[in-house]
């Protein structure tokens, strides 16, 4: 499944861009906290992101514009400490050494916007309110850091050697974007997000599956560098190639509501807790179009 996603992904990146649009390399911090065994302690790590982007396009020279962002994630791995969670089972409280455990994140997240421009100048002057709808399909690869040779029954996680939570979340909310032209050939430009969002939790090893909701955030800010802006009539249609550089900064995060989930596999219920996924991204950007 996630190898198909990945070839998926790369096919719509390379199909998409023939047309127009824009690719970013992105890089940042990664941060993840909660939702495991009730804990709630943070970490973080580096993580890379590729994106194919259009920002801003108009459709049939009327004011409603469409605009979309497909953005693959890739985190370094994050080392959560070793630690001591109390849960309870069959109403014995019970308390688990959990070791140091190794996460890493990888994930797809498509936004899709349909709006309005209630100001509209020209391609790099506008105001526009639209709905955004979109998905996020990340996964946590989750394994021992160090090899254990606890008994079992001191601690329950000898047995997990490796276990995989899968997630799936549908997004809807309101977004705004705006651009304005510094000069012929900057422009500032910055876009906000604020979306519901429901969806899945799912993981192989403890067979764990609950639903959850929350809230989807994303914050972008940057500045277009557009070199080369000509327009060609040929007679029954006009050609207008644009080539342009990109250089910003985009915040997202995750927030789900309260979940309780147990990666130990013996069914073991623990405190619920918020789980929270942010980025912080800075990221450098090129596209293009024809028309």
């Amino acid at each position: 499944m996630k190898h198909m996603i990945q070839k998926i992904s790369t096919l719509v990146l390379l199909s998409s861009c023939v047309y127009a649009g824009e690719i970013q390399i992105g890089t940042g911090n990664f941060e993840m906290s909660g939702g495991f065994m009730g804990m709630s302690q943070t970490m973080s790590t580096d993580v890379t992101t590729y994106s194919l982007v259009q920002q801003h396009a108009n459709l049939f020279s009327s004011d409603w514009f469409y605009k979309y962002n497909i953005t693959w994630y890739d985190s370094s791995v994050m080392t959560q400490a070793q630690d001591t969670a109390v849960g309870m089972m069959n109403l014995t409280p019970m308390s688990v050494v959990t070791p140091a455990i190794d996460y890493k994140v990888q994930g797809l997240d498509v936004n899709i916007v349909l709006g309005n421009d209630i100001i509209h100048k020209d391609e790099n002057n506008y105001l526009g309110f639209g709905l955004m709808f979109g998905f996020s399909m990340p996964w946590i690869e989750s394994s021992n850091a160090v090899e254990l040779n606890y008994n079992l029954g001191t601690n329950l996680w000898d047995a997990m050697q490796k276990s995989d939570t899968d997630m799936l979340t549908y997004k809807v909310g309101p977004s705004i974007s705006v651009m304005k032209s510094l000069n012929k050939h900057l422009m500032f430009y910055a876009s906000a997000t604020y979306a519901y969002q429901a969806g899945t939790f799912k993981n192989d090893y403890a067979h764990f599956d609950v639903d959850v909701d929350g809230i989807y955030q994303e914050y972008d800010v940057g500045i277009k560098f557009q070199p080369v802006s000509e327009d060609y009539d040929m007679g029954w249609i006009t050609i207008s190639p644009r080539m342009y550089a990109t250089l910003g900064y985009k915040y997202t995060s995750w927030d789900l509501g309260e979940i309780s989930m147990d990666v130990t596999g013996v069914g073991m219920n623990f405190m619920k807790t918020e789980f929270n996924m942010n980025s912080s991204i800075a990221y450098f950007g090129w596209g293009y179009s024809f028309f």
